[in-house]
Parts: C-alpha cells; sequence; structure tokens
C-alpha cells in the first residue's frame, strides 16, 4: 500500500512539471538544441552553431499561461561552426520541464511557402508531417472563437481568451475568471482587461470593483485664476501656488495681492475744502484722486466686484477706499 502511494505521488510531480511550459526559446535556446539536429543531417562531426539573424516563427502551441509555449516550429539563420557560411533551415522545438529541446529528424531547409508567413497560433502539434510547410495540426471546431487556440488535442482544451491573471480561459467571457467588470476583445487580444472608468479625481481600485477618492486637485480644481493645485496625502490635502497670478496663496488664489501704500505726505487726513461755485454759491465735490485698491483682506465693508467701495449721490470716495465722505454745501451770501 505506501508503495502505490509513493507511485501515485511520484506521478503526480511527473505531470506537474511536465505541464510547465515555457517562453519563446532565445538565440542560446536554440544553439543549444541545433548540434545534434544538425548531426542527423548534415553529418557526424562537431558543431557549434551561432544564430545570426531574427527568428521566424512558423507554428506555436499555446502553453497554460499568457506568453508561454509547448512547441513551436521556427526558421533560423545561423553558421554551424565559426568561419563557415550562414544557412537557414526550419526546425521544431518542444518544451519539457520548462527547458527546450529538438525534435530529431526536424532539420530541413525552409519551404519557400513558409518564409515570411505569419505563424499559426491555431495549433496543439507543431511537427514536420503535420499541417503542410506550416507544420500546424489545428485546434478543433469548438476553439474557433476568441483567440482561436489550443492547450489539447481535446475538444474542449481552448484557450479563447487570458483571464486578469495570464491564465488560459477556455471562454471569452471574463467575469467567471478576472471580475465583472472585465472585457476580453480582438482590441486588447482577448486579454480580460478592466473596463470600468472613473470620474476626475478617483481612480479604479485594485479589485476593478470601485472608484477610490485619489485627488482633490482633479476632483474640484479649488486653487483659482490660474493658481496651480499641488495634492498631498491624503487625498483632501492640498495647497495653491499663486505665483505670477497676482493673487495671495490664502483663499486659494482669491484674494488680490495689496498694491504698496502711498507714501504718508501723499495722504490727506481729511476730505479737500469745498470750493465755492461761481454761479449758485455751492461747493463741488474735491477732484477724483487715484483709484484705490483695496481687498476684503483689508476693508471688510468693501462686498462689490472690483473689491472696493462705492459711494452714494452726494457724497466722495476718501483716499482709503472703503469709506465715504458727505459733501457738505457752501453758505449762501
Amino acid at each position: 500500500m505506501m508503495r502505490e502511494a509513493v507511485l501515485v505521488f511520484a506521478l503526480c510531480v511527473l505531470s506537474l512539471s511536465v505541464a510547465q511550459d515555457c517562453p519563446l526559446p532565445t538565440n542560446p535556446d536554440i544553439e543549444t538544441v541545433l548540434p545534434p539536429l544538425l548531426v542527423e543531417s548534415d553529418g557526424p562531426q562537431s558543431y557549434s552553431p551561432n544564430v545570426t539573424g531574427s527568428v521566424q516563427y512558423v507554428c506555436l502551441v499555446q502553453g497554460s499561461m499568457i506568453d508561454t509555449y509547448n512547441g513551436v516550429s521556427l526558421i533560423a539563420r545561423f553558421t554551424p561552426n565559426p568561419g563557415e557560411p550562414e544557412t537557414s533551415r526550419i526546425l521544431d522545438m518542444e518544451c519539457g520541464s520548462g527547458t527546450w529541446s529538438g525534435r530529431t529528424g526536424s532539420l530541413d531547409p525552409p519551404p519557400p511557402s513558409a518564409i515570411d508567413a505569419p505563424p499559426r497560433t491555431d495549433c496543439y502539434r507543431c511537427r514536420e508531417g503535420f499541417g503542410g510547410d506550416t507544420r500546424c495540426r489545428e485546434c478543433s471546431n469548438v476553439c474557433n472563437s476568441g483567440l482561436m487556440r489550443c492547450t489539447g488535442s481535446g475538444s474542449t482544451d481552448c484557450c479563447l481568451s487570458f483571464a486578469a491573471n495570464g491564465q488560459c480561459n477556455p471562454t471569452t467571457n471574463c467575469t467567471s475568471s478576472s471580475g465583472p467588470n472585465y472585457v476580453a476583445t480582438e482590441s486588447n487580444n482577448f486579454t480580460c482587461t478592466c473596463n470600468l472608468t472613473c470620474s476626475a479625481g478617483y481612480t479604479v481600485n485594485s479589485d476593478c470593483t470601485g472608484c477610490d477618492f485619489t485627488s482633490i486637485c482633479d476632483k474640484d480644481t479649488p486653487c483659482m485664476n490660474g493658481g496651480q493645485c499641488i495634492q498631498y496625502s491624503p487625498p483632501d490635502n492640498y495647497t495653491c501656488n499663486c505665483t505670477g497670478t497676482g493673487y495671495e496663496e490664502e483663499l486659494n488664489c482669491t484674494d488680490l495681492i495689496l498694491s504698496p501704500s502711498p507714501s504718508p505726505s501723499l495722504v490727506l487726513s481729511s476730505p479737500p475744502a469745498p470750493l465755492p461755485s461761481p454761479l449758485f454759491g455751492a461747493s463741488s465735490p474735491p477732484s477724483p484722486s487715484p483709484s484705490p485698491i483695496c481687498t476684503v483682506r483689508y476693508c471688510d465693508s468693501c462686498q462689490n466686484s472690483s473689491c472696493c467701495k462705492t459711494c452714494s449721490s452726494g457724497s466722495y470716495l476718501n483716499p482709503d477706499g472703503c469709506t465715504c465722505g458727505k459733501v457738505e454745501k457752501a453758505a449762501q451770501i
């Protein structure tokens, strides 16, 4: 009984290791598998091949995860040994336990129809004698949607989309594999992608189930009159940079910067004396003084759009820009 249990465990471990897929082979991977294939095709001698150009993939067998494969057929350009002429050959490579190996008897001159042809991805085997020049044995018809790939010869071994975690998904519906807000379409290469959008100041949370508040600067644009909003943490913490706007940084760049006060010798402490009218004997308002600049911060009574007080008829504006004086009529003679 113990021996049977150990045997079952060993078989499980072996099956898991065999199921380990590979990324696309690198040039060193190809150079490693070429020598025994060259011995078989070109004769027994020592080989030290060097891949000299780009590799063209003719057939790709999808692995269980995105960007992994169980097998490939490719055309490589290489020199069999240093100083020897370049040659182009087609060969098959198979992945086992995460390692690439060359399939015996697969090294041949590339058929003209395969050169520059797009790679076949709807294959469950890439092997000479399968699928003509492309060496592709096609998936069953049940896999003819989405990615149109398969991970085995069974009718249900389809890879029609990639889940958000990269796992092959047997359907193009991402709800069960990734979440309710994920979609897989041709535009995103049938990879389940979060389709949730958020308004300004919010970002999609990590599991694509809702929106998190991240920036009051983006949400409310609190800095006025061209001020720059600088975001801090937490999301409702910010300051305004009002440089160059003519406004102070207090109150979100809405408080005008006060102009320098005039020299004390030029400031009138009382309204000018009225001048008698030559015709009616009434005084006239004093000559207008330069328009003062005052702010709410310095004059609480200033509330109109120019932030300066407006005086009614029969009154004049004091030099402080915030109070009014009454025009006195001269006594008639």
